[in-house]
Parts: structure tokens; sequence; C-alpha cells
């Protein structure tokens, strides 16, 4: 989009197409009644700092292609736009007064005569300046008392010459003389067309780019776009070419200095203003940002512990979008111990009310010795058993490929589990709701500050209202938004969001043993983009659902989840079609995309901090908020805890992410 944007504004500055042919005047009685501006933008092109400087929005410019109009009966005549405007094409006048505010670029002195011209330098009338206004953009304002030219004739004044420079208009003729000089191609950086010759030598062609970090040309502050269009047509009688174009990037209007973007020590204030009214500030005991599952179920426990939390939510994030399994299989044995405090949490909601709960099994293959020994090794923390190929029909699944040759082995783990998120998330919002917590849906969280150990949180309601709440505890559970809002909070979290897809088939009757659903099945090569392809049985549909995680996790980054790749699912295809050939003639119900955070984990109560899950919010999500809360009310948790921190390691899961 950007691209498209700096191209659309290059070609509007070389190729200006011309709108009108006279400038928009106000009627007569408008001119007489007020101080107004006229604009002699003429061809419509990419500059639009006048429509900025003017408050008052009587001055638009619609697009790239189109001219300034301005609105004379909100037009003020405060002549901001006066000075604003690069193309010094704007001119302002007061009738009653007989004043004239002309933009000028040079130095006057206050007091001098002046002859008044047009726009083609023919004298008009005479004046004195009375004021020069000083701007801090270099373009100045001078204040011109006309002698001479009264009422509705000002407006054909568009400039002034000095009389202490000439003392008589000046007698202007033709020029005939032919003056030897230089041919200059980019007039930014003094570019001469013989430098060019001699850099091509005796070649027919040469690139765009070669010209440009040869000789400079097209790299000055107007970025070529003029420069390079004047040198292909120079170029072309003497038979050599350009090759590829210059890269699309607009020139700023106004040159901006490295001293006015530093970095201020203050943070910016964001001020929000509805019908003249600020945001009504309310106090609460603390605040949960983030509807997922982390940040329903610390909206739970905080509820619970007496905390009264209000829990803020907009959208629907990863956790709506997951595959609905969890498992305690994890080479880091802490990382076990939560999964399975998390599986006893499932358990207890599922005897609430019904989240479509069941337990299921989780397959992992090995296809080498490196993934057999990681899987060897959790089971001295996992209940699962490791089996041989030759079982696979027999203990998987009666339909898988009896002729499957990719692996030597594969792992069953007990105690995994599946439920409906959905059905999961409502509850614990229930219970948060029914302990006394307060829920903020379809809210955005535009800012967050921080003074004396308090947080502001700056929401604009469903309404869209504003409403700033004010508390001791702020919970920062925003997901691949969260880094933002810590970074408001001066936090650097390193974390970055991946996109991650996945699918569900239609219905289908139940694949795995003595007609169970089909287990979780785990592929974890590193193959064809991939890091790992898995996806399940759901018990309560029949669907299969699954992901393939990206493998180059940099690439993802930050990626449109409103779209999915022909990698993706000719991955998900290849690999479950290998293990169940029967599938091949089953259609993809759905295919979808949402994040996950890398690299790492940060659950901190001194920060605030609930993010990065990884992709394992399902799996850990309910049991760290649990921790998480406990911590904050001062009561005992597990030495890992800590590691989990800002400055731990985050418990990273290397061999089964």
């Amino acid at each position: 989009d950007y691209l498209v944007t700096s191209k659309e504004y290059i070609d509007s500055q070389q190729e200006p197409l011309k709108i009108i042919d006279e400038p928009k005047i106000p009627s007569s009685d408008r001119m007489k009644e007020r101080p107004f501006v006229i604009s002699d933008c003429l061809y419509g092109f990419a500059c639009n700092p006048c429509e900025f400087a003017c408050t008052f929005g009587a001055l638009t410019k619609t697009s790239t292609s189109t001219i300034p109009v301005i609105d004379f009966k909100d037009c003020t005549g405060c002549m901001n736009c006066v000075y604003q405007c690069p193309g010094l094409a704007i001119f302002g006048y007061h009738l009653k007064k007989n004043w004239l505010f002309l933009p000028v670029e040079f130095r006057v002195r206050e007091g001098s005569e002046v002859l008044l011209v047009d726009n083609y330098g023919k004298k008009v009338g005479s004046g004195v300046i009375d004021k020069v206004l000083k701007k801090r953009n270099k373009t100045d304002i001078v204040r011109i008392k006309s002698s001479d030219v009264h009422g509705e004739d000002l407006v054909q004044v568009r400039g002034f010459l000095l009389k202490e420079n000439y003392p008589e208009y000046p007698d202007f003729k033709t020029a005939n003389d032919n003056i030897d000089s230089d041919t200059y191609v980019c007039h930014c950086e003094d570019v001469g067309l013989d430098e060019i010759l001699k850099n091509i030598g005796d070649r027919t062609f040469i690139s765009v780019d070669e010209i440009k970090h040869t000789t400079h040309l097209g790299m000055g502050p107007c970025r070529g776009k003029r420069c390079m269009s004047r040198l292909k047509q120079m170029l072309h009688p003497k038979g050599i070419s350009l090759v590829g174009e210059t890269t699309p990037r607009g020139p700023m209007s106004n040159q901006v200095s490295l001293g006015e973007v530093y970095p201020s020590n203050q943070q910016e204030k964001i001020t929000a203003v509805k019908n003249n009214k600020s945001p009504e500030i309310i106090k609460v005991d603390s605040v949960v940002a983030g509807g997922g599952i982390a940040g329903s179920a610390l909206f739970r426990y905080l509820a619970e512990a007496g905390e009264k939390p209000v829990l803020i939510n907009h959208g629907r994030g990863a956790t709506w979008r997951n595959i609905a399994g969890g498992r305690p299989n994890f080479s880091i044995p802490e990382l076990s111990e939560i999964a399975n405090n998390n599986l006893e949490i499932f358990k207890n909601l599922q005897k609430t009310e019904n989240i479509d709960f069941r337990q299921i099994k989780y397959v992992t293959f090995a296809h080498d010795e490196q993934m057999y020994n990681a899987l060897e090794e959790s089971m001295n923390w996992s209940d699962a058993e490791m089996i041989d190929p030759k079982d696979f029909v027999k203990k998987v699944s009666p339909n898988l490929n009896p002729d499957l040759n990719t692996y030597i082995s594969a792992l069953i783990t007990q105690n995994c589990w599946q439920a409906t998120p959905g059905k999961v998330v409502d509850l614990i919002r229930k219970i948060g709701e029914k302990a006394g917590g307060n829920i903020q849906e379809d809210c955005k969280i535009l800012n967050v500050t921080k003074e004396n150990n308090e947080y502001k949180i700056l929401v604009q309601t469903h309404n869209k209202e504003y409403i700033e709440y004010h508390s001791k505890v702020f919970i920062n559970a925003l997901g691949h938004t969260g880094d933002k809002f810590a970074r408001q909070l001066g936090l650097e979290t390193g974390i970055f969001p991946v996109k991650h897809q996945a699918f569900i088939t239609r219905r289908l009757p139940m694949m795995g043993i003595n007609g169970d659903p089909l287990p979780m099945l785990i592929d974890r090569r590193k193959y064809k983009g991939f890091s790992a392809v898995y996806g399940q049985q759901l018990g309560d549909t029949g669907q299969i659902i699954g992901c393939a995680s990206p493998f180059g996790e940099h690439i993802e980054t930050d990626r449109n989840v409103k779209t999915n790749s022909k990698d993706f699912v000719e991955i998900v295809s290849e690999i479950f079609v290998n293990w169940i050939p029967d599938l091949s003639s089953v259609g993809f119900q759905a295919i979808w995309a949402g994040y996950y955070i890398e690299p790492r984990m940060i659950i901190d109560p001194e920060h605030g901090l609930f993010l990065g899950l990884r992709g394992q919010g399902f799996m850990l999500g309910q049991y760290l908020a649990k921790l998480y809360v406990d911590k904050l009310t001062g009561k005992e948790v597990p030495d890992y805890f800590k590691r989990l921190s800002l400055k731990g390691d985050g418990l990273a899961e290397k061999a089964f992410k």
C-alpha cells in the first residue's frame, strides 16, 4: 500500500494535471465581509500541507489528483495556510483595510515601499510593507498596505518587487543570448550529463540503481521525481536506455531536521474529547486488558480473590482460533507440571457446565534419532508409551496408512484433552462475573500511563464514549498487540506476532480406536517451510481440525491473518493424506489464520505483563493465571514462576513447540 501511494505521489509530481484555469474567488459580498484567502494551485498533485494548516476545515484536498478547495463561508482569514503552502500559491486579502498577505522567502524590512504585480509580473500598483509576520518554517508573511489598488481589484495582486531594488518598473525583454553552459540533469545534486555519459562509457544500457549510486542522481530532496524522466529523454537520442525504475519514495514537502524528531522523555499524551466532554474517570481495584483465555482466567481469579476486576476486551484473538487441544507433553518438566494442573482446571469447568471437554491422546511421531531421544526423555515426567511402526494401526487408528514409512517410532501421551474454546472462555467469564467482576466488551484501549504507582487506562467504549480507568493493578494480556502498550510504559518485551494457519474439514465418522475420535497426530519434521503439522478429530462434531507451524517464524511476523497461503494448504494436505489416505476425498470446510507470540512467555506481576504464550495458552493459560494472581496477592508460588518474569528465561520450550 505504501509503495502504491508513493508511486501515485511521484506520478502526480512528474506529470501534474491542470484541473482549473483560474482560481476560485469568493462572491463580492463575501470579499467585503471579512478577510479571506485565494489558492492559485491549479494543478492536481500530491501536496496538502494547506489542508492540515486550516484548523477550521475551510480548506480541503481529497486526493493526489485534486486541487485545494476553499469553503469561503468557513474561512476566517487567519492566513495560516499562506505560509504553509510549499508552492507559495496561497494569498490573503482584507479589502476593508486594503491589506495583502503574501508569502515571502527572502529578507524584507517593514516600511519598505513595493511595486505590486500580478501572476505574470505585470505592475498592478504600489504599496508599503507595514508588517512582517515571522514563521518557523522560514516562509514568512508580509502584510502590505496597498496605496492605489482598492476593493476587489486587490485580488489581482500575487507578488511584489522592492522599490529599492527596482526604482522603476523593469522593462522585460525577450532574451536572445546563447550562453554556453554545462547541461545539468539533476539540480538537487548538481549532476551533469557529461558525468553520466562518462560513467556509461560505450554501453547501450545502464540500470537506474547504478546511475543513482555512482552519480547521486535521484538521491536529493526530490527523490528523483523529475531527473530520471529527464535523463531518459536525454539518453534516448544517443541510443542508450535506462533499465529499471526508481524506488517510489515520496519526498517531504518540508524537510524535517533530526532535532525536530529527537525523542522526548515524556510519553505522548492522548487527549480524548467528545462533544466537548473529557473522559469520565472511574477508579477500580484492577484492570485486565485482553479477553482471550489468559485474560479471562486472570479476570476469574482476580474476582475470586476479591479484587473486583474490570475486563476490557476488543475483538476475538488467538484463543478463538486455536484447534482446541491440550497436552502435558513437553521437553521441560515445569511446563508439564503447569499443563497437568491446567488439565485439572478443565475437568472442574466441565463439572460446572458443558464445555465439550474430553480426555484424548497425543501421538507424536519420531522421524529421526534426535526426536526419538527427546520424546523418550519426556516420558520421565509424563504418562506415555513409545510404540513401533508395526503398532501404529493397532494403537493409533485403524484408518492409518499401513505402508507409512516416514517415522521410526511414535510416543502416545495420556492425560491430553480437548474442549470448545468459545465455551471455555464464556464459562470462565461467567465465573468471574458471578464473583464480582465486570466485563467491558468491544472496548478499545487507546493509551496506558503510570503515575505514582497508579495506572491510567484510556478506553473507547462500544458506544464511542471515552472512559479513563484508574487502578493500582493493570495486567496486559493483549496478545499480539501487547508489546505496543508495554512500550507505552517503558517496557521492552522483545515479543512479536507470528502468523499461524489452521483448517477444519467437513464432519466425519470417528476414526480412532474403538470408535473414538482420531487422537492428536503430530509430525515435527522441519519440512517444506514448516516445523510441525498436527491435528485431531473433534469429539462433538467428528471434524478434523489442524495446524502447521512455520519454521521461519521471522518470515511470518505480523503477516496478514485474513489470508492463507498455498504452501500451508499443500503441506497439511500432504501430511494428513499420507497419514490417512481416505482423507484425500474429504473437503475443507474452512481455513483461517491467527497470531501466536514468540519468542518467550512473560508472566510478570511486578510489571503487569501476561504475554507471549507461544500458541500454548489453551494448554497452560488458566493455571498460569492462577499462579499470577496468587503471586499478586502474596500467596506462595513454585520457584519456577520467577523464570517467567521479564528478567527470566521464560521456560522456553525448544523440542516440542
